[in-house]
């Protein structure tokens, strides 16, 4: 029985490591406009409104990285809980 519950040991492991791989596969891509900088400013108008264009991408990229931070910090919290259950299996139901 030991010789068994270490290979299940060895499987969670592995299919811990191999998860991230595979979900980068899937990867999302962000969806925010990247402005274009006119070769040469004509007006205050043009300089204020691609000031704010890029204020604009700027946010968008930040939030597309929080969002993909806390989805990469909840994906990890749920391995590790997954690997705690298993753990608590093997100690309590298996020895």
């Amino acid at each position: 029985m030991q010789l068994r519950s270490m290979k299940f040991g060895i499987g969670i492991v592995g299919a811990a490591i191999a998860l991230p791989v595979l979900a980068d596969m899937f990867a999302p891509s962000h969806s925010c406009y990247e402005p274009s900088k006119p070769y040469e400013f004509t007006s205050q108008w043009e300089v204020d409104q691609f000031n704010s264009e890029v204020e604009d991408y700027r946010s968008c990229i930040n939030r597309f990285v929080e969002e993909q931070q806390e989805a990469a910090a909840a994906h990890q919290q749920a391995a590790q809980d997954a690997i705690g259950d298993w753990n608590s299996f093997v100690q309590y139901e298996l020895n």
